[in-house]
């Protein structure tokens, strides 16, 4: 049995996520298989393969088996969205809108030119934080604008590399330049960030010796 990589708990709706990486579209060997397939590019060029199951009261209502090429791609808590009534999810270089509780495509966007790392809301729309550019998506998935930096659009050591605030955008790429967009992609700031350092573990915790416990 596979084991979901998230499970999205929602008020009448189990939702959850596989890796299938290993899926393949010519064989009947799949561990899993799904009611449908949405796919963005070849079935021979995927780079990322996401199964979804929702469930309603512990019964299999849907599911579905997304997939799109590009830079390959995760679930994480940036990579989906409950809105308007259905999912939205990044996968590779593809952001798709799927209905719920029926898994059925609404739309689906080339977001970025290499992967999407993650979505925000943004009013009505969304904020796309891809390898290659910041996008704004509006609700139908329509692009509005895109942005680019001096380098990809994510940094070595730990930083927030894309945020979104209340009236303006921050995003940071590779060479730790921090732009500032507002809503309609217009640049207001530019400068140089300083990385965050990465905290090792043993550094969070201090070690104790024996005699110092008593």
């Amino acid at each position: 049995m596979k084991e979901p990589i998230e499970v999205l708990v929602l008020e009448r709706h189990v939702i959850k996520f596989f890796n299938e990486a290993d899926y393949r579209f010519d064989s009947a060997d799949n561990i899993k298989t799904y009611n449908k397939t949405i796919i963005s590019g070849g079935e021979n060029r995927m780079t990322s393969q996401i199964g979804i199951e929702v469930f309603e009261d512990d019964k299999l209502v849907s599911s579905c088996l997304i997939g799109s090429e590009g830079g390959g791609t995760g679930i994480s808590g940036n990579t989906t969205l409950i809105s308007y009534g259905g999912l939205v999810i990044c996968c590779s270089n593809t952001v798709f809108k799927l209905t719920l509780p029926y898994l059925n495509l609404e739309w689906k966007t080339i977001a970025d030119s290499a992967t999407c790392f993650g979505i925000h809301n943004l009013d009505e729309d969304y904020v796309v934080h891809g390898e290659l550019e910041i996008t704004r998506l509006d609700k139908s998935g329509k692009i509005v604008w895109k942005q680019s930096g001096r380098d990809i659009w994510t940094t070595a050591v730990v930083h927030d590399d894309s945020v979104v605030y209340d009236d303006y955008i921050l995003a940071t790429d590779w060479q730790y330049y921090t732009y500032k967009f507002d809503y309609d992609g217009n640049l207001i700031e530019e400068y140089k960030a300083e990385p965050i350092k990465a905290v090792k573990e043993e550094e969070k915790t201090e070690t104790k010796k024996w005699w110092e416990l008593w």
